[in-house]
């Protein structure tokens, strides 16, 4: 059994497997249809979700199982009235396949708590845990940004991708920006973190990023200039994310993170630093002229929806790969 909870625990070998059959199912969904009849799948919520629930919803549905979704609100493990151990044995004695999205609010903005919780789901769960995004990671985003990549962009060896953190009024998650950073320097990409002062991310997470590229020939820099870092890029990617000295503290936060409103809000200029054909990336949902302006998230370089698209046809692979057999 294998759960899915980081890509990081995965083998690149088979990440690339599920990249494969994930453009194969793209292209060829009839021969996939049904193929896992009577499977059913507990999408165990603590927070909101559009993408996560819907595309793995539909993706379940096409491949013939019963998706049952679960919100933190009804079940007793919410009011405190059961335990992780109880709650995961009972609910994989139901299900084929657990997912659980679990964000920092859930958990007091304790750090990496979300993750521990995942993961004690997993240890008791006697059938595979997805995670649909905790406080760490997002390892679904991650595996459909790099499909997507390599959908537009063929080849990623070499090529320039930029992380850039982007204007948000609230502090979000370090999950998507960790996610991606971890699976794209695994990929032998020239990969380009840049953000404000005060905003770098987890020192165990960048230690992981450089360890990363050492095995795939790529590189990793670190900036704090938007033209600098946006420079003959291939790749924009842009997401918001708080800061570290003062994780779930949002009055502080706020006041560090204002006077980057206008200068690190997205503008359609930014992506004329980039080559011709670059592509600009958002895992969505996106805040309108205020993370990014209209006409970048609406411009030529923008793939946002494919990028959504591809999440069905990511987790589509997966269920796949950890049901099938």
């Amino acid at each position: 059994m294998k759960d899915f909870i980081t890509t990081q625990d995965w083998e690149k070998s088979e990440l690339d497997n599920l990249l494969r059959r994930a453009e194969d199912m793209k292209k060829n969904p009839k021969k996939y249809q049904n193929q896992l009849d009577g499977k059913s799948i507990c999408m165990f919520f603590y927070n909101p979700s559009t993408r996560t629930r819907n595309s793995t919803q539909v993706a379940a549905f096409q491949l013939g199982m019963h998706p049952i979704f679960n919100s933190i609100k009804d079940a007793w493990i919410g009011y405190k009235s059961e335990s992780i151990k109880d709650t995961a044995v009972v609910l994989s004695r139901y299900y084929d396949i657990i997912g659980i999205r679990i964000f920092p609010n859930a958990v007091n903005y304790i750090y990496k708590e979300g993750n521990r919780i995942l993961r004690e789901f997993a240890n008791w769960s006697k059938v595979p845990i997805i995670n649909f995004e905790d406080d760490m990671y997002h390892p679904l985003q991650a595996f459909t940004d790099i499909f997507t990549m390599q959908e537009k962009k063929q080849n990623l060896n070499g090529k320039k991708i930029t992380i850039s953190w982007a204007y948000h009024p609230k502090p979000l998650p370090f999950s998507v920006p960790n996610s991606i950073l971890l699976n794209s320097t695994r990929y032998g990409m020239d990969v380009t973190l840049t953000h404000p002062k005060h905003y770098d991310l987890d020192d165990e997470i960048l230690q992981k990023a450089k360890k990363n590229t050492e095995e795939s020939n790529g590189s990793l820099s670190l900036s704090n200039n938007i033209e600098e870092s946006y420079s003959d890029a291939d790749i924009i990617y842009i997401k918001s994310w708080g800061a570290k000295k003062f994780y779930g503290d949002a009055k502080k936060e706020k006041e560090l993170r204002l006077p980057y409103r206008e200068s690190w809000r997205i503008k359609s200029e930014y992506l004329e630093y980039t080559k011709k054909d670059s592509i600009f990336m958002h895992c969505l949902p996106i805040r309108r002229n205020i993370v990014a302006d209209d006409d970048a998230i609406d411009g030529p370089h923008s793939v946002v929806y494919d990028q959504a698209e591809n999440r069905l046809y990511t987790i589509k692979s997966l269920l796949y790969e950890l049901l099938k057999n």
